[in-house]
């Protein structure tokens, strides 16, 4: 079988050593190479050579994908998150679109309890003060044991969280309109909506997709809720939150600091309110950047792409039902 894969990362920057092994081992051609962000044409002439594409955070809108329609069969992300990819039109146009889900959920979720620690004890600017000659930049802050900590969502990170947060005395809360109970070994009290989990959490930590729904969904009603100097964690995706609203929560001391590991533009202009301020902790996006993390995800992203190509496509194939279907037993894989 003659295929072409083409990975839209830089193998200095990022180890695909698995892959590329994994990958040559079955005979496939590959090709590792990161396109810069924004650049869609650059995108298109490496995709039209590929049957295969391991996708960054490049967007795959109708346009992108008619446009590689009939040579691309499968992307692959390279995380879990699929809100940079039109589903349903790259199921019109024959092209299964895997996520690898599950595989950096605990890595993403130190990253949270990282934040969650760091806005209530201030740990990052004591430690950048003593770099910058000031022994005494200690900042008295707040202990996490006895506070109330509220998941919105409750999917694989907040799950791993909830147990990372199991060694506190803390009470934890969860919303999730998809998820019907909680088993009650997890330690975590289901509440009834998003309102009632901002009004009664101390800190709120974000574990949402994101959704025509939830892009800004996260705002000034939600904020207006929250107990007067309370915390947000986000390291689920920047857009669910009105920015704007946020600053202005933030500003005013509705909301003490916030731990931010994603924004709505990523990376942000210099002259972007949030990074001017001294109770916002800002971190790249690099929440499932971990050698463990990595190492998972990319033995699933392998095992759906062999599988998919041997015409087994499993779960992870996250847009089945978008295909045109020859009958009715069978898709056109």
């Amino acid at each position: 079988m003659d295929v072409r894969v083409w990975m839209n990362f830089d193998p200095g920057k990022v180890d695909l050593s698995y892959l590329l092994q994994r990958f040559r081992e079955l005979g496939y051609g590959v090709d590792a190479e990161a396109v810069p962000a924004g650049h869609a044409e650059a995108v298109l002439e490496k995709a039209r050579k590929a049957d295969v594409v391991i996708a960054a955070m490049e967007e795959w809108n109708e346009k992108m994908l008619s446009a590689v329609a009939g040579k691309v069969r499968l992307i692959q992300k390279y995380g879990t998150g699929l809100d940079t990819i039109d589903l349903e039109a790259a199921g019109r146009h024959g092209i299964a679109v895997a996520n690898i889900p599950g595989a950096n959920a605990a890595a993403v979720a130190e990253v949270a309890l990282l934040h969650i620690l760091n806005v209530g004890r201030k740990f990052v600017p004591c430690v950048c003060g003593v770099k910058n000659g000031r022994w005494d930049s200690t900042v008295t802050g707040t202990e996490l044991d006895g506070k109330t900590v509220g998941l919105l969502g409750y999917g694989r990170i907040a799950k791993n969280l909830a147990r990372m947060l199991g060694g506190f005395r803390v009470n934890i809360l969860a919303y999730d309109p998809f998820v019907q109970s909680i088993p009650a070994q997890d330690g975590v009290t289901p509440v009834q909506s998003a309102e009632e989990l901002f009004k009664r959490s101390d800190i709120v930590s974000l574990h949402i997709p994101s959704t025509e729904e939830t892009k800004g969904s996260v705002g000034r009603n939600l904020f207006s809720l929250m107990k007067k100097g309370a915390y947000l964690v986000n390291t689920c995706r920047g857009d669910v939150v009105n920015e704007a609203d946020l600053a202005d929560a933030l500003q005013s001391g509705q909301i003490a600091a916030a731990g931010l590991d994603v924004l709505a533009v990523e990376p942000p202009d210099a002259g972007h309110p949030l990074l001017a301020m001294d109770n916002v902790f800002i971190s790249s996006h690099m929440g499932a950047e971990s050698y463990e993390s990595a190492y998972r995800s990319q033995v699933i992203m392998g095992d759906n792409v062999e599988r998919f190509l041997r015409g087994e496509p499993g779960a992870n194939i996250k847009n089945r039902e978008f295909f045109v279907k020859e009958n009715k037993e069978q898709y056109r894989y």
